[in-house]
């Protein structure tokens, strides 16, 4: 076993999880940064950044614990 978890091997295990971090990234910079709808103070807009961010940092922490178990 290697001293780091990012081998090139795991590496290759968990790019799956990148296309979907990107995605999910792209459209938190687009809603963030262009605001087609406006940006409002609102529960809607709160929502909205929220079933983003939710998912982003979920898929963060399971590609995370992917790598240590593959790893292993």
């Amino acid at each position: 076993m290697t001293d780091t978890i990012w081998s090139k091997d795991t590496l290759l295990d968990i790019t799956v999880n990148v296309v979907p971090l990107m995605i999910l990234g792209f459209f938190l910079l687009f809603f963030i940064l262009v605001a087609p709808w406006g940006v409002t103070l609102s529960l809607v807009s709160a929502m909205q950044i929220l079933l983003i961010v939710v998912p982003f940092i979920a898929l963060v922490i399971l590609t995370y614990e992917a790598a240590i178990h593959i790893e292993r």
